[in-house]
């Protein structure tokens, strides 16, 4: 079964599609999307698009994540033998 589909990077609602993919399916895989889509009142292309974006933003926020943390971590300087009532004096000057 082949179907067209409207993609764009950013999907919302009021979102104008201006990337066209094709996409084959199995006759199965075709009648759960039709199945789906029937149940939410959804078509077939909003119901692709919900789960591409969904699926692929978290972990693209995940990866981003990952790599601030290894940021952080890079540049973390540790010192040993801290003053803390010198920290907390300079601290009150401001």
């Amino acid at each position: 079964m082949l179907i067209d589909i409207y993609v764009c990077a950013c999907y919302s609602s009021y979102t104008m599609l201006t990337k066209r993919t094709n996409i084959l399916f199995e006759e199965e895989t075709w009648n759960t999307l039709r199945e789906l889509s029937k149940r939410r009142s959804l078509s077939i292309g909003n119901l692709i698009r919900n789960a591409v974006q969904h699926t692929y933003s978290k972990d693209l926020e995940i990866e981003q994540r990952k790599r601030a943390i290894e940021l952080i971590e890079r540049h973390r300087v540790f010192q040993k033998n801290i003053d803390y009532k010198e920290l907390i004096n300079a601290g009150r000057k401001y």
